[in-house]
């Protein structure tokens, strides 16, 4: 069975699983530098939403020849730029939000929970960026440190100090991270 991974195709058995096969892709595409960005199964694009483990276990060859495209981290990281500014904004705008609503006492934890969640693909996206562009200042160290002080104070549901934390400590650095020249 033919796989391809941008120019270069080698063969692999007909009895070897989906999984095995595209863990080897990734980690060909990974060797390069580079991530998988499109995934063609059989003549058929699909997405990671599809890659479960009953897919996964098939025969590999039940599904056709593969094909692969990759790019460089850099080049997805580079046109990620824009957005990931504009995600950073938003946190800044939901975060001003909760020192409001935490100082009048109406704070709610379901939804700064949700917000953890955003702030933790920010920082991944921002560890990233950092990984691969010039040296600047370790913006997402410095971030991270201060979200994992927060999400103390968020474990006691202390509100007095979630307010000030997000307010002299975190959203500033957000703020700064967010229209920083990258």
């Amino acid at each position: 069975m033919h796989v391809q991974l941008d120019e270069e195709i080698w063969e692999v058995s007909d009895r070897v699983q989906l999984g095995e096969v595209l863990a080897n892709l990734s980690d060909r595409a990974q060797a390069k530098g580079c991530l998988v960005t499109e995934l063609m199964v059989g003549h058929r694009k699909m997405t990671d939403r599809e890659l479960l483990p009953p897919t996964l276990a098939q025969v590999a060859s039940s599904f056709g020849s593969i094909e692969a495209v990759s790019k460089r981290v850099e080049t997805i990281v580079q046109y990620s730029e824009k957005t990931g500014k504009n995600f950073g904004q938003q946190l800044c705008l939901q975060g001003q939000k909760f020192i409001d609503d935490f100082r009048q006492g109406h704070g709610k934890f379901h939804q700064l929970d949700q917000w953890f969640g955003q702030m933790a693909d920010y920082l991944e996206w921002l560890q990233i960026h950092e990984s691969v562009g010039p040296k600047k200042p370790e913006m997402a160290q410095d971030l991270s440190c201060w979200v994992k002080e927060l999400l103390t104070a968020r474990e006691i549901e202390d509100e007095v100090r979630i307010a000030d934390m997000l307010e002299y400590e975190v959203i500033p650095r957000l703020a700064r991270n967010s229209t920083f020249p990258m």
